[in-house]
């Protein structure tokens, strides 16, 4: 099974030269809605820092598929904006994509809520560790020969710029949103064994995010949301129904897919809330084929919200001996 992984994981590499990067996943999205969408920064009113860490098919080989995201934003009212910075570090395998980008949001308020508009701006650094790669037409007798035009032989790393754009509104009660990453086609080159470059591409996806907060009392509500993502060439959807008990307690349900070949995943979500710190952990159940090769998926999730008091002009009173 692991030589099976490794096929499939140069096979993947192979077509990321030529083709498409594909995004992280992240199980927690409503949680982290900064995260596929710069237009979020500043909308909650509040500092917010948040990390998440994710641990996907374990067991499926000695190798990590793993994900980790760490953001910050904060609104600046006196500017009707908001402004953050979101890193995120993805590793499959022995390829590595670390993302940067600042952001910028201009929020506009209305009476039904608030609507942003932002954009993300920054860098991807990717790079590749050839030397632990086997190729199938390889000679690997005297040291690392791929015999592959597209493969580097030792660690090779290549930086891209990257640009997304996004929408967001909100209110108490709901929150709706869609953006796009790697405008620009963003695009890293390597250095292949032959010598010439390789080019890794990260192609432009779509994210579609919406929930509604459901008060059913004053210790009690329930959250509905979904999560659409596309690079317009496939599409995978994600339903969630979380709740929050005595305002403190988190608990959800959430499943990856729409139809026989996208299913991917059902999973538990549980968590808690305590003064502007909240910690959430969900572990995702596997559905597809590589059910039988893995033990699931891992996520945590860690935050902390300080609020900002909104000045309150106070009225003056003048005292008049005249009118009691």
């Amino acid at each position: 099974m692991l030589r099976r992984f490794y096929l499939l994981l140069l096979s993947s590499l192979i077509a990321t030269c030529i083709y498409a990067q594909s995004e992280p996943q992240f199980t927690q999205y409503m949680f982290n809605r900064y995260l596929v969408n710069p237009a979020y920064a500043g909308h909650d009113d509040a500092l917010e820092v948040s990390a998440i860490h994710r641990s996907q098919y374990v067991s499926l080989a000695n190798r990590f598929i793993a994900t980790q995201g760490l953001n910050l934003n904060l609104p600046i009212d006196v500017i009707s904006s908001g402004i953050g910075v979101t890193a995120i570090n993805d590793l499959i395998g022995f390829q590595r994509s670390t993302y940067v980008a600042l952001n910028y949001d201009y929020r506009k308020k209305f009476k039904w809520g608030k609507m942003g508009i932002g954009i993300g701006v920054g860098l991807i650094q990717t790079s590749i560790d050839g030397d632990k790669l086997r190729a199938p037409e390889g000679d690997y007798t005297t040291g690392v020969n791929h015999n592959d035009n597209f493969l580097p032989n030792n660690l090779q790393q290549g930086v891209a710029p990257d640009l997304s754009f996004g929408i967001y509104f909100n209110n108490e009660k709901y929150f709706a949103g869609a953006s796009i990453s790697h405008i620009a086609f963003s695009s890293a080159s390597i250095k292949s064994e032959s010598g010439g470059k390789t080019k890794l591409n990260f192609s432009r996806n779509l994210f579609f995010t919406g929930g509604y907060n459901i008060k059913v009392s004053n210790k009690f509500s329930i959250m509905p949301s979904a999560l659409i993502k596309t690079d317009l060439k496939k599409v995978q959807l994600d339903l969630s129904l979380t709740t929050t008990i005595i305002n403190n307690i988190i608990a959800g349900i959430s499943f990856r897919g729409y139809a026989k070949n996208t299913i991917d995943a059902l999973a538990l979500v549980l968590g808690f809330k305590y003064k502007g710190v909240q910690l959430t952990y969900s572990y995702d159940a596997n559905l597809s084929y590589l059910t039988k090769f893995n033990t699931g998926s891992h996520e945590i999730g860690l935050s902390y919200r300080y609020p900002f008091k909104k000045k309150e002009s106070r009225g003056y009173f003048y005292h008049n001996p005249r009118f009691n």
